[in-house]
Formats: C-alpha cells, sequence, structure tokens
C-alpha cells in the first residue's frame, strides 16, 4: 500500500492540531476512519483492473492520502475535515484504456463510509492522426500513386502495442450504388475488406511499442517523393504539381514484391508490414482518389493465420461472383474513417462503416491536390502532449484539405 502526505506545518495548525506543554506531551487531533467501498459496473471483475487510485483531498488544507492497490474496499485515518474522495480504476488491453471512475464529496468528522458507483469511460487509444490519398499529377496528366502514407497515434497517456494490428481498405469502389454488405437496412457489424490488408504480425504481443504522444508512418512506399516527382515534373502543363511527401524515413512501408514484383521498391531501411489478404490488381497499397473506409483493427490471433482462415471469408451477398472477401468483426476496430468522394460528386457517395466506428464522412475538395486529412488537436497537456479529438466522427474530428505532415505532431490547439 501505497500513502503519499503532503501538509506544511501551517495546514497542520489550521486543521486544528492542538500542542500543548502540558508535562512536556504534544497532544494532536484524532483521527477518524473513512471506509471507502468501489463498485465496478456489472460485468467487470477487479481481476481485470491493471491499475488503480482512491484518493482523498482535504478541501481545506490540501492534505492529500491515495492508496493504489487493487482493492474493492480501502480504510483511511484521517483528521477531521472536509474531503473528496475519488477513485480511479483503469483496464489497458495494450491498444485501448477503458477508465472506471467516480467521486463524492465526504464530511468526516466520525467514523464514515463512503460508497462510490464507477462509471465507464473510453480513453482515446491507437487512432488515425492523419492520412494522405490525395495524389498529384507530376506532368499534369498522369497520377502519382506511390506517396500515400496512414499515421497511427497514440493518443492515451499509457503505452499501447500495435501488435497485430491491421490496416484494411474496405471492399467496393464510390458510386451511386449503396454497400452491398448489409443485413436488412443496416450495415453488417463486420467489414469486407478489399485491395491490401497489411498487418503488424507479432508472436509475443510486445514487439511494437508506442509511447505516449507518438506516432508510426506506415508508407505506400517509403521513398523521397518529392524528388522522384521533381524530375516528372512539368510545369508547362495546368494541373503539375509535385508530391508534397519525402516518407524516405518513414517507420514502415509496403512492399509488394510478392504480388506486384515488376513495380515494386523496397526502402531496405524501413521495416515492411506484413500482407495477410489480397484482393484486387491495384498495384499500391492505397486509397483510390475517390475515397473507401478504412480501419485500424486488433486481431485477437496471428494475422497471417487469421488471414488463412477460410471461416474469416464471406461472398458478397446478392452477388453471382465467387470471390471471398476477408470479414473483421466490429467489435476488433479501433478506429476507422468513412472517406467519401469528392465535394464535386455528393451524390457518388457509399458509406461503408456504421455510426458506431464513424458517425460522419471525409472529403476533398478535388482530386490530385497534394492534401491530406488531419485529427483535430483538442488540447495540448502540461508536459507538452497532443491529445487529438475523437468523438468517432471524423467530419467534426479532422480537418480537410491540409499540407501533409507525416510525423509531425501539432504543438498547439486547432
Amino acid at each position: 500500500m501505497v500513502k503519499k502526505f503532503f501538509y506544511s506545518l501551517l495546514a497542520v495548525a489550521t486543521m486544528g492540531v492542538t500542542l500543548t506543554s502540558c508535562d512536556n506531551k504534544e497532544e494532536l487531533t484524532q483521527n477518524y476512519k473513512l471506509n471507502v467501498t468501489v463498485n465496478l459496473p456489472e460485468g467487470v471483475n477487479l481481476d481485470d483492473v491493471n491499475t488503480a487510485s482512491v484518493k482523498v483531498v482535504n478541501t481545506q488544507t490540501g492534505l492529500e492520502v491515495e492508496q493504489t492497490e487493487k482493492s474493492a474496499n480501502y480504510t483511511f485515518s484521517l483528521p477531521g475535515g472536509t474531503y473528496t474522495v475519488t477513485a480511479s480504476m483503469r483496464i489497458n488491453n495494450g491498444t485501448a484504456l477503458t477508465v472506471f471512475s467516480g467521486s463524492k464529496s465526504a464530511d468526516v468528522y466520525a467514523e464514515t463510509s463512503v460508497a462510490l458507483d464507477l462509471v465507464q469511460s473510453q480513453l482515446s487509444g491507437l487512432i488515425f492522426k492523419e492520412v494522405y490519398y490525395n495524389m498529384v499529377k507530376p506532368n499534369g496528366k498522369t497520377p502519382y500513386m506511390r506517396d500515400q502514407f496512414f499515421e497511427i497515434y497514440n493518443n492515451s497517456d499509457e503505452t499501447l502495442y500495435l501488435d497485430n494490428c491491421i490496416i484494411g481498405m474496405l471492399e467496393g469502389t464510390q458510386g451511386v450504388v449503396p454497400s452491398a454488405w448489409m443485413e436488412g437496412d443496416e450495415l453488417m457489424k463486420e467489414y469486407a475488406l478489399g485491395y491490401y490488408t497489411v498487418a503488424f504480425v507479432s508472436e509475443s504481443g510486445k514487439e511494437y511499442p508506442l509511447a505516449p504522444g507518438k506516432s508510426v508512418v506506415v508508407a505506400s512506399q517509403a521513398q523521397n517523393h518529392i524528388q522522384l516527382t521533381t524530375e516528372m515534373y512539368d510545369g508547362s502543363v495546368a494541373g503539375a504539381m509535385v508530391s508534397p511527401v519525402d516518407l524516405s524515413k518513414a517507420d514502415y512501408e509496403v512492399c509488394l514484391s510478392d504480388y506486384k514484383p515488376a513495380v515494386a521498391i523496397d526502402n531496405t531501411d524501413v521495416p515492411n508490414l506484413t500482407v495477410i489478404a489480397a484482393q484486387g490488381t491495384q498495384n499500391y497499397f492505397m486509397l483510390p482518389y475517390t475515397g473507401n473506409a478504412i480501419i485500424l483493427a486488433k486481431l485477437p490471433v496471428n494475422p497471417v493465420e487469421y488471414g488463412k482462415d477460410p471461416a474469416n471469408f464471406k461472398q458478397k451477398p446478392n452477388s453471382t461472383v465467387t470471390t471471398s472477401y476477408l470479414m473483421i468483426p466490429q467489435e476488433y476496430v479501433l478506429d476507422g474513417l468513412n472517406i467519401v468522394n469528392n465535394e464535386d460528386k455528393a451524390s457518388q457517395r457509399v458509406i461503408r462503416l456504421r455510426s458506431e466506428v464513424d458517425a460522419g464522412m471525409l472529403f476533398m475538395n478535388a482530386p490530385y491536390m497534394g492534401k491530406s486529412v488531419r485529427r483535430k488537436v483538442k488540447e495540448i497537456t502540461k508536459d507538452g502532449r497532443a491529445i487529438f479529438q475523437d468523438t468517432n466522427n471524423s467530419t467534426e474530428d479532422f480537418l480537410r484539405e491540409q499540407t501533409p505532415t507525416p510525423g509531425i505532431i501539432p504543438t498547439v490547439v486547432d
């Protein structure tokens, strides 16, 4: 049991501690018991809790006492006074933090009992900080499709792990036809992935730590695209643009040498993610310029084995095509974005994620402008850590038409 006592002599005097000279003895004010009972929500077991804290603070003197062992019952011995009693328990599953907390005020002038019913809240864990898919046309004619990136950020205040997380793009193209993956009038609670699905494959579960306030950049190709597109640039053609990103020092890349050897380029200085499923014929790990939904998910098993199991595949409903798609249950999804067609194609947008994952949508004013979508900064902590907005509504949570900033964390609130 850890206890912390912070008070000054002045505070002690203010609490009514009486010093007497009778027989050269000091007689201190009587302490009283404060019994605190902590009630977790139904279905949550104390054994599942990783860390606990019950803290009492004297509102008159600032005296603070904390106990941090895991228990349903706590006892404090305190000088008389009015106290704020706060309890917090956390479950860290490696990719997200679930917090249970509660608070009450108590007058302690006799033995007193307080019961705290803890309420659950989810701290944003691993999230998409930024996605660049808008692309450019260096010669004003041909799209340059190699420079996309996806940045993942640890939005919590504890180290989380990317182990066995996947990045996937949902099946289908934008248009006037709604998603086929429906149950009645609602989207299914599992998502069909198309294109390439990549993973942070791990046996130990602790190979890919991500500290609080840090991010990793996953590049479609880890190359200096500014330099490469400068060599292709033709300024005499309207709309010609150079790529805005140098991804040669990305944290990870997707090398498709086993699938598209003719166009695959491997930066040997940048680790490759593992492709666990391939669907379609595209040459790069990328979103189409018209957009598509993407997810970040944590699989409960090795992603390679998951991608080999026929039970994890389904055929498209009401389709004569026999192609099967890798399915990801919604319960595995950590973050997801409905990226849809551009502003001038409002009638050609397909929403693929249920509102529990993303209640909004993201789009660009126009394609081939070299812009990204980046999550808004909600707060900067005292130690300088950015906390990004995460309400599961990308319309509200993201800024559109941004200059891409791979690996750069903002230092001011948006």
